[in-house]
């Protein structure tokens, strides 16, 4: 009986053994999993995930609310931009023409820096718009640019991409795409604002084609999605929501903690039997009715003296505000809005006391990875597809440009150059890239590309600014030698170099005891008359007077 009670128990423990390592323990509903609530039995496209067409809204207007409202996130949201576009991403045309590709960046900076030619409605640069495009896409989740035959771009807003609830097509929140490839095919866009009120017919919007007749993009739809299945974008900020509503909250409660504790400042202490007419009124009195019941409210006002009950015994009331563990715990939640932002704390904060060099440094340098890969993603997002459609329209307008697409020129060639950050060590990071320059393992045009900077602008203006500095040497020394003067123009820029070089060549000099050499600059010191009242030291004879 009891051995095979026990053979039971062993089997039933290896059963149970076996089906613990058979799947993953977060797969299962327990105590600490919550239920899964979103998903569908049969397996989850990323846009099963934001179906309902009213939450979708209401996240993107919370997002929108918290860039406006909070006193972390829009300010958070500026920082991450700064970081990523800077001054600007920088075009370099790369066709196997030089005179072609001077000519394509003109074009390209006279558009872009003209609104008249960029934007629709003719108010911002491309830079302006290159910052507010992906602010919009941070907060937002996504948005779109139509390319017009007039060339020019026109922004709609992810809200205006909307389903009317009289289609049976698959359409995704305003963008319809192929039932096999899920390619986007058309975006629906309401042709007004129409707040989160549901669009019910489809001629209440307009249908945009995602591309032409020849297969060029015509919207350009801007996302960074994190699943294949996803079609539109989803706010930054959506992880956070919870979050940073209890830091706002957090904030008021401990502000308003800090006012009634101002107001508050005496309380008294009565003796048993003491008798009083009335109690002083705290504030204004006003009355709440709840079903039967009425009850009345105190309001306080500055400076307010309690006054205890009879036998009690009344402190001062001084409470600590904030509390020890607020900073700390406040901190705690500026980490998780940040590091969501891909962000340091001190970055976010632009405060970084609390950590030496070396943990600034190794914080930076790791936000700088992700600030690389978004620079990557945005770049191929934005700049290349406006690019090509800017080219493709020069190349029908244009007769270099056509000229040289008909020559079999690829036209469409070019690189964005992605802005850099300033060193945070000078010395050891220019000493570096000089030791790699000079061992041969990166090239000048990665240098200074890693740096924000166009090679080919850097060394024309070091090949220019060395030709007037060398110019204006070569006119100076002609002056100089026609006063008489032994010079070159090598010995302007640096007459310290001259004297140098002259005192290190040798000459033949005859003497009694035969042919010696010495330095010009031994014979200076020899021939180089003394000052008897001062000593040799001063005057270069080395010998005594």
């Amino acid at each position: 009986m009891a051995r095979s009670l026990v053979k039971s128990v062993q089997r039933q423990f290896s059963q149970s053994r076996q089906e613990y390592r058979a799947d993953y323990r977060g797969g299962r509903d327990t105590r600490f999993q919550s239920r899964l609530t979103g998903v569908s039995a049969a397996g989850s496209g990323a846009d099963f995930h934001y179906r309902n067409e009213r939450e979708f809204l209401h996240l993107r207007e919370r997002a929108r609310d918290y860039y406006r409202n909070s006193d972390i996130v829009g300010q958070g949201v500026r920082r991450l931009v700064a970081n990523v576009v800077q001054e600007g991403f920088g075009l370099d045309v790369t066709t196997s023409s030089t005179d072609l590709n001077e000519h394509l960046k003109g074009k390209w900076q006279e558009w872009a820096s003209n609104p008249d030619q960029c934007h629709s409605e003719r108010e911002l640069t491309f830079q302006q718009m290159e910052r507010l495009c992906l602010s919009t896409v941070i907060v937002d989740g996504d948005v779109i640019s139509l390319q017009l035959q007039e060339g020019s771009l026109q922004w709609i807003e992810a809200h205006r991409l909307r389903t009317p609830t009289g289609t049976n097509r698959n359409v995704v929140h305003g963008v319809l795409v192929d039932d096999i490839t899920k390619e986007r095919k058309e975006y629906w866009i309401t042709k007004e604002d129409v707040g989160l009120a549901p669009v019910k017919l489809v001629r209440e919007i307009k249908r945009m084609p995602a591309r032409d007749d020849d297969g060029e993009r015509f919207v350009n739809h801007i996302s960074d999605t994190t699943r294949f299945s996803q079609t539109r974008g989803v706010s930054c900020l959506a992880p956070v929501t919870d979050t940073v509503g209890m830091h706002d909250d957090l904030q008021f409660a401990t502000l308003v903690k800090a006012q009634m504790a101002a107001l508050i400042t005496i309380f008294r202490e009565r003796e048993l039997g003491y008798q009083s007419v009335a109690d002083a009124a705290t504030g204004d009195i006003d009355t709440e009715t709840v079903g039967s019941y009425v009850k009345t409210i105190e309001g306080i006002s500055a400076g307010l003296e309690f006054g205890g009950a009879p036998g009690e015994k009344l402190k001062g009331f001084s409470p600590e505000i904030p509390s020890e563990t607020f900073v700390e715990h406040a901190m705690l939640i500026l980490t998780f809005i940040a590091i969501n932002l891909d962000l340091p704390v001190a970055v976010l904060l632009l405060d970084p006391s609390e950590t030496n060099f070396s943990g600034w440094r190794g914080a930076v340098d790791q936000a700088r990875l992700r600030f690389r890969q978004i620079q990557r993603w945005y770049s191929d997002a934005f700049h290349t597809p406006t690019y090509r459609w800017k080219v493709l329209q020069w190349i029908d307008e244009d007769p270099v440009v056509k000229q040289a697409f008909a020559s079999g020129i690829d036209v469409f060639s070019h690189a964005w150059h992605r802005p850099g950050w300033p060193y945070i060590e000078p010395l050891k990071d220019a000493q570096a890239d000089a030791l790699q320059q000079e061992e041969l393992l990166t090239s000048p045009r990665r240098i200074q590309a890693a740096r924000g900077r166009d090679w080919e602008e850097v060394y024309h203006e070091i090949i220019e600014d060395n030709t007037n500095l060398i110019t204006a040497a070569a006119a100076a020394a002609t002056r100089l030698q026609g006063q008489g003067i032994d010079i070159e123009w090598r010995d302007v820029l640096n007459p310290t170099v001259k004297m140098e070089r002259r005192s290190s060549e040798t000459e033949t000099v005859e003497g009694d005891n035969g042919t010696t050499k010495r330095t010009k600059g031994e014979r200076a010191r020899l021939n180089a008359p003394t000052v008897p009242h001062l000593p040799s030291r001063l005057n270069g004879n080395s010998e005594a007077n």
